[in-house]
């Protein structure tokens, strides 16, 4: 009997605000818990937060930002990095640098996110990944 295919999910991440990027690490963990395999795509935006200790930039930009944050630390929510590395941990996220979006940021290997997986290109994680998945959420 041949087993289907694992369900699949691609997230494209656009954003680098702290609310949207604890909504896709929130929406990939629980994928991954539901043993759904998940491709985040970080790009525009949201690609220099792959630079190394890139996440550690998120800075609120208004005031309804900031009252977000402070809420999500006080439920526990205080280090992204942490639960990135969390989620990849579960051998089920996949992490995705644009190519156009390393460029703009300047970001290398050598200076790269140790959760990157991989730099890629839109039209490569478009047609490979997006394609594939059953579910895809752009943030």
């Amino acid at each position: 009997m041949v087993e289907a295919a694992p369900e699949r999910m691609a997230i494209i991440l656009k954003s680098d605000t702290f609310e949207d990027l604890l909504l896709a690490l929130s929406f990939a963990g629980i994928a991954a818990a539901s043993d759904i395999r998940v491709a985040m795509f970080f790009t525009n935006r949201a690609a220099r937060l792959l630079k190394a200790q890139g996440l550690k930039d998120l800075v609120p930009v208004d005031d309804v930002g900031r009252e977000f944050r402070a809420g999500a630390e006080e439920l526990g929510f205080r280090d992204l990095a942490a639960m990135l590395r969390e989620i990849k941990g579960t051998d089920k996220v996949r992490v995705f640098l644009c190519s156009r979006g390393a460029r703009v940021w300047d970001i290398d290997a050598g200076n790269m996110a140790a959760e990157v997986d991989s730099i890629t290109g839109t039209a490569t994680f478009l047609l490979e990944e997006a394609r594939s998945a059953q579910t895809v959420l752009t943030i």
